[in-house]
């Protein structure tokens, strides 16, 4: 059989990053080349560089066939038996503050109702369904049954033998690491990346969008809040989290978010233990640690990571939605930024940015505005709340909100979370594009 020559140029896929894109494209694909014998070995060598999934006939292979399984096969909301949209969950809210509101008159016997409604927190989730929760399990049962599914889970009892459940105490952590330079940062009502209105920053009247930028942005009117940044070494942030916790500062929550553990503790890396399921097989891409006074809300967003979100003081209250719609509206969104004046320990809405958040929804799932966001009404929610010693799993890209509260003796919220290269990926932000198997995991299937 002669040996023939062939060239294979990798997909061009276009960069949804970036919204200052050139008037013309240039494309530098990759090429290979491949000269061998027609025979399975080129397929293979084909759908390795081009993400296919085709035996040498054409058809698909078993691979693909386990990979068109896998997509048809993902977990949704909407099979659990005492699943509720959010349409079901807000007439009802609605309909109980009206009849909360609604006073009696002193002598008489009329209904008197006022507009104006309770604050709204993550109790109006009450009714959604709750996550399932599970014993350490197996490799094979939480590939097959959670990883494959894209379904979030509880796992209990797998951080019985970590070191830092009694070992990280605050004295701990400030005898280790108190003259660590650390990057806090600050927010006025404990809210982290909520959406705001633009025209309420100081520099709406004079910052401008480039017009090719503007375009493409569906909600130039809006904002995700930034936090403000404030550099301090650990011991003086621990003495932050204390005063907030006892009230001699208010209007202020301090959290020390996303900061990686082998950057600035490596030591603690030593009394943590990675799911056992999951070592060696996985990319771990981030490990971090996340230590608060406690009263935060991470608003609506996903990340594109698997995640194992890890409690170990306190408790958090997460929301999740799945990916596989446009319910929470994925788009660009423009970004601003607080200060925070030390001194007079006041905030300001001072600074746009000339970038874009891909990962926030424009959404308050707490207050949602339901005529601009219609979608939403159909979303479906769950509610998985973890305590001291629970692993949650996030699968990549499923929207969640998280709020926290302190374990009240130690006045804290402290936890850890591993980020895996996620088994399933999609392009972003694109509400239309679907989830697909990472290929880097094309071993598995």
């Amino acid at each position: 059989m002669p040996e023939f020559s062939a060239v294979v140029f990798k997909r061009l896929r276009e960069d949804r990053t970036c919204l200052h894109k050139p008037d013309y494209l240039v494309a530098y694909p990759e090429a290979f080349g491949y000269s061998e014998p027609a025979s399975d070995n080129f397929v293979q060598f084909v759908n390795t560089h081009c993400n296919t999934y085709r035996s040498s006939d054409g058809s698909l292979d078993v691979k693909g066939l386990h990979r068109n399984y896998l997509l048809q096969d993902l977990f949704s909301v909407e099979e659990l038996p005492d699943s509720v949209t959010i349409a079901d969950i807000f007439e009802k809210q609605n309909n109980k503050n009206q009849q909360e509101h609604c006073l009696r008159e002193d002598g008489s016997g009329e209904l008197r109702c006022s507009e104006q409604s309770s604050k709204t927190n993550h109790k109006v989730f009450e009714t959604a369904p709750k996550c399932e929760r599970i014993d350490l399990p197996s490799k094979e049962d939480f590939i097959n049954n959670y990883l494959f599914r894209s379904k979030p889970v509880i796992i209990t009892g797998a951080m019985q033998s970590w070191p830092a459940m009694l070992k990280w105490t605050n004295q701990f952590l400030r005898e280790q690491f108190g003259e660590k330079e650390v990057h806090i940062k600050l927010t006025p009502k404990g809210e982290y990346e909520g959406i705001e209105p633009a025209d309420i920053w100081e520099a709406y009247n004079t910052f401008k969008i480039p017009p090719g930028v503007l375009k493409q942005l569906p909600y130039p009117d809006l904002v995700v809040v930034r936090p403000a940044g404030l550099s301090m070494n650990f011991a003086e942030f621990l003495n932050l989290v204390r005063n907030i916790s006892k009230g001699t500062f208010t209007n202020v929550s301090a959290y020390l978010e996303y900061t990686a553990i082998t950057d600035y503790f490596p030591e603690l890396e030593l009394d943590i233990i990675e799911m056992p399921f999951f070592r060696n097989v996985f990319k771990l891409a981030h490990l971090n640690i996340w230590l608060s006074d406690g009263n935060t809300l991470g608003k609506a967003h996903f990340d594109p990571f698997d995640n194992f979100l890890c409690q170990i003081s306190g408790e958090k209250e997460v929301t999740l939605f799945e990916p596989h719609n446009d319910f929470l509206y994925e788009a660009h969104i423009p970004e601003a930024i607080l200060s925070y004046n030390t001194t007079l320990q006041k905030f300001r809405r001072s600074k746009l940015l000339d970038s874009t958040s891909m990962v926030m929804s424009p959404v308050d799932i707490l207050r949602p505005h339901l005529e601009r966001f219609p979608k939403f009404r159909a979303a479906r929610p769950l509610s998985c709340t973890i305590g001291e010693g629970d692993v949650l799993f996030m699968p990549a890209f499923w929207w969640h909100e998280v709020q926290s509260r302190p374990n009240t003796l130690q006045q804290r919220n402290l936890a850890v979370n591993y980020w895996y290269e996620p088994f399933y990926q999609k392009e972003f932000p694109c509400p239309d594009c679907q989830l697909d198997i990472n290929p880097k995991y094309r071993h598995l299937l």
